[in-house]
C-alpha cells in the first residue's frame, strides 16, 4: 500500500476547526496559513499531505516549543480535550470504560474503519497490553500520542505506547498500561 496523499477535508477542519481552535494563537494561525493551512477559511474536500503534516509539526512546535516529542503532546492533547471541550459526551465515554480499554479499542478500530483515513487493527498482548497495526506511519509519534490519550481517557494509567516499526504506509505500536 503506498503513502496517502491527501487528508480528507472533514478530519483537517475537525482536528484544526474545532479540537485545536482555542490553541491557535494569531501568530500560529499566520504560519500555518503560510504553510498552505488557512484555518480561517472552508476547508476543501482534501488537503495536500505534506500540508497536513506541516501544519501539525507547526502546531506541535508552537504549543510544546524546545520539546522533542511535542508531535506525541500534540497527539495526546487533541484526544484529551475532547470531553474537556464538549466535543466527546459522558455517555460514550461512559460506556467505552464500561466495556474495558481492550475491547474499545477494538471495537473503535473496527468502528472507524469506514470513516477513519487511518485503519488500525488491535492485537491482543496481554491483559493490558496491546499491539496495534496501522496503515499509516508518516506521523507515527503523533499517532503513538493519540494513543496513549485514548487508553488514558479510557482509563489507563502508566500508559507507555513504544513505537515497535514505522514506514509512510505503516506502523505498528505496542502499548501497555496499568
Amino acid at each position: 500500500m503506498s503513502a496517502r496523499t491527501t487528508v480528507p477535508g472533514k478530519l483537517v477542519t475537525a482536528v484544526f476547526g474545532q479540537v485545536l481552535k482555542q490553541d491557535l494563537t494569531t501568530g500560529l494561525v499566520g504560519e500555518l496559513a503560510e504553510a498552505g493551512l488557512d484555518v480561517l477559511s472552508p476547508v476543501g474536500e482534501t488537503v495536500p499531505r505534506e500540508v497536513w503534516d506541516r501544519a501539525l509539526e507547526l502546531t506541535a512546535k508552537a504549543l510544546y516549543p524546545n520539546e522533542e516529542d511535542g508531535l506525541r503532546k500534540l497527539g495526546r492533547h487533541v484526544i484529551t480535550v475532547l470531553p474537556k471541550r464538549g466535543l466527546v459526551k459522558g455517555p460514550w465515554l461512559t460506556v467505552a470504560k464500561l466495556m474495558g480499554i481492550r475491547r474499545a479499542l477494538k471495537q473503535g478500530a473496527e468502528l472507524g474503519g469506514s470513516s477513519s483515513p487511518v485503519h488500525a487493527k488491535v492485537i491482543d498482548r496481554g491483559s493490558r497490553e496491546v499491539e496495534v497495526h496501522l496503515d499509516e506511519g508518516r506521523q507515527s509519534e503523533l499517532l503513538a500520542g493519540l494513543l496513549e490519550g485514548i487508553i488514558a481517557l479510557l482509563g489507563g494509567r502508566d500508559v507507555h505506547v513504544m513505537i515497535a516499526s514505522a514506514a509512510p504506509a505503516h506502523a505498528v505500536l505496542l502499548a501497555s498500561w496499568r
